[in-house]
């Protein structure tokens, strides 16, 4: 027994740096009881350890923190809710590049349909057949999408949406997920609608046709989508300031730095399409009518938008233009998409004889695959010429 100002201290407590240290063996293993800062703290600390032990009760302090510490991962895997780690998931979409429409699109999905039938269940507590169910009554839903569609329904969106979102907590070992609960079978997305070839390219005097056939506030829109390989988004988020060398036409070009995003609530400029960023050489013939448009419909500062709406510091709506577009194309070529016309002047490019990173590049495309359609084209036209060719020489 240790001895303190001449008293001795009891089997199992010592001093330490003025501190009074409490062990206990049990079972042959020693066990530390804590430090103390009064003798009777350490004494009862000690009786109280004797007598758990006598009782076949008593459970190391080492352990007990460990236990602690396991109740406390168990509260946190229950206080994460799917509604919680999905706007985790959806600022690390953010963060990570992911389109703003993208992201949208996830959102929307979310709060219309995921987050009101699971949104407060613990992320780790829900099974397979919660989604499963969850799924069918989306799919029960009297949607056209959901009718004429598929691969494309809504049901078929909300379960990559939950794929995508079960994934990433898997990956995060988010609420103590170990394995996604979300096995639905979705087959790869296809293009619901099927366009035949050559059906999506519009000769030059159909690019002629459609603008004339645009209100005059709108009608350069058409020829800029075609000969600049502009989206409509990108159309609309010009400025003044975009378009440059005006007064020389054989230098003349414009820059897309932005694009006008009808689906943001309320729209607003964004970044375009991610690679989408890129400086665009203007052919000279159509100088003439970008300058004739500036002067009549566009406001003086360099922000000001190309093709002004109602308010003239914002871009004409989306929804005021495709009434405009429908009426035009409708005396030309009925049923003619708007976005075709960018596949048209790309296609007319390749048959320049364009190169890959030249259409990549003029069409701000990321992926080399879409551009490789432009020089097969470039390719099927070039087949077809030498035939004709073939023929005269045969004659």
């Amino acid at each position: 027994m240790a001895k303190i100002g001449g008293a001795r201290l009891p089997q199992g407590i010592s001093m330490q740096r003025g501190r009074y240290r409490v062990r206990l063996y049990v079972d042959g293993i020693q066990h530390s009881l804590g430090m103390f800062e009064t003798l009777t703290d350490a004494k009862a600390a000690l009786a109280i350890a004797r007598s758990e032990k006598v009782r076949g009760t008593f459970v190391p302090p080492a352990q007990r923190r460990r236990d602690a510490e396991e109740a406390k991962r168990l509260r946190a895997q229950t206080a994460l809710t799917v509604a919680s780690w999905s706007d985790t998931w959806l600022k690390r979409l953010e963060d990570d590049g992911k389109s703003p429409g993208t992201v949208r699109a996830h959102r929307s999905l979310l709060d219309r349909h995921i987050l009101p039938a699971i949104g407060d269940m613990p992320l780790a507590e829900v099974t397979e057949d919660d989604i499963d169910a969850l799924v069918e009554a989306i799919r029960a839903l009297p949607s056209a999408r959901n009718r004429h569609a598929t691969t494309n329904g809504v049901w078929a969106n909300a379960a990559r949406t939950l794929r995508a979102l079960f994934n990433a907590a898997v990956a995060a070992h988010a609420g103590g997920l170990e394995a996604t609960p979300v096995h639905v079978r979705v087959p790869k997305s296809v293009r619901v609608r099927k366009v035949e070839e050559g059906t999506d390219i519009a000769s030059p005097a159909d690019v002629r046709a459609f603008t004339e056939g645009m209100p005059d506030r709108m009608a350069i829109a058409v020829p800029l989508a075609a000969w600049c390989a502009l989206r409509l988004g990108e159309v609309l988020g010009l400025q003044r300031g975009d378009l440059e060398h005006l007064d020389a036409p054989e230098r003349a070009v414009l820059h897309v730095r932005r694009q006008w995003n009808t689906k943001a609530a309320p729209p607003e400029y964004t970044d375009p399409k991610a690679g989408s960023v890129r400086t665009v050489a203007i052919p000279a013939s159509l100088v003439p009518a970008i300058r004739a448009h500036l002067e009549r419909f566009t406001g003086p500062g360099a922000k000001a938008p190309l093709i002004p709406g109602q308010d003239p510091a914002k871009p004409l709506s989306q929804t005021a233009f495709d009434s405009a577009w429908r009426k035009a194309r409708a005396g030309v070529r009925p049923g003619f998409r708007f976005h075709a016309l960018r596949h048209t002047g790309l296609t007319l490019f390749a048959q320049q004889g364009a190169t890959l990173t030249e259409l990549m590049s003029r069409g701000g495309h990321k992926s080399a695959d879409v551009a490789l359609r432009y020089q097969h084209a470039a390719a099927e036209r070039d087949r077809a010429l030498t035939d004709r060719l073939n023929e005269m020489i045969g004659e």
